[in-house]
């Protein structure tokens, strides 16, 4: 691997490097050659799509990179509701820690409980494609279609955001994709270490967050294995 370790790297600069060596290299194998060399630490992630050869000094911090259809869905309840408490989540984010990217969004509005049926009502009025409250797998199977907006009520005691309330934070995102049955359909369940172990590769985890989180979920011990040996 000929990189300069006074670069930053790309995704797309990755793969042009790699494919002067391997020039067969398809977008399945470069991803498993960047998660063995972020594993290895021959590479290490430095923001969402930039690499560098020589380690940082301090991990980042975890800033979801929402799509556009998130960002307006976001904007439209904080002018309406300015004093909801609402998390956002979408599948898409999932993709800068899988093997096997997904292909289509959705888009996972948590609300807290008490008014999450009239937030339902309120979107559902005004959006066009599919909107579902608190889904079962069934029911998303039968009724998901491509950004699908899907309501659920938010947990207490969820690891907040003190400075973008509606920004999951990288604690709750680990847990929640375990513990909410519609988010966990979104994804193959054999990438879930793979999600866990690109996650601590990459940033920063309070451990006491994600144990308290995991606790309150009821997923503390299914997620000790996945945790174990990393340095959070």
């Amino acid at each position: 691997m000929n990189l300069s370790n006074k670069k930053t790297y790309s995704r797309k600069e990755l793969f042009y490097q790699f494919s002067k060596e391997k020039v067969d290299l398809n977008e399945s194998s470069f991803r498993w050659m960047l998660y063995h060399l972020l594993q290895e630490k021959e590479l290490f992630r430095i923001d969402y799509d930039s690499y560098v050869t020589e380690k940082p000094t301090t991990l980042l911090t975890y800033h979801p990179h929402y799509s556009a259809k998130a960002e307006a869905l976001i904007k439209i309840l904080q002018e309406r509701f300015p004093t909801l408490s609402f998390v956002v989540f979408e599948s898409f984010l999932l993709n800068e820690f899988l093997n096997h990217q997904i292909a289509q969004n959705t888009i996972y509005v948590q609300v807290e409980k008490d008014v999450s049926s009239y937030i339902f009502d309120s979107i559902h009025r005004e959006n066009n494609g599919s909107v579902l409250y608190n889904p079962s797998n069934a029911e998303l199977d039968k009724y998901w279609k491509p950004d699908c907006i899907v309501v659920l009520n938010l947990i207490s005691q969820s690891p907040v955001n003190k400075n973008s309330s509606h920004e999951i934070m990288i604690e709750k995102l680990l847990i929640d994709i375990i513990a909410e049955k519609s988010i966990a359909s979104t994804y193959s369940p054999s990438e879930t270490k793979y999600i866990f172990d690109n996650a601590i590769q990459s940033y920063q985890i309070d451990r006491r967050k994600i144990n308290r989180y995991a606790a309150r979920r009821g997923k503390e011990l299914e997620i000790r294995n996945y945790l174990s040996g990393d340095k959070v």
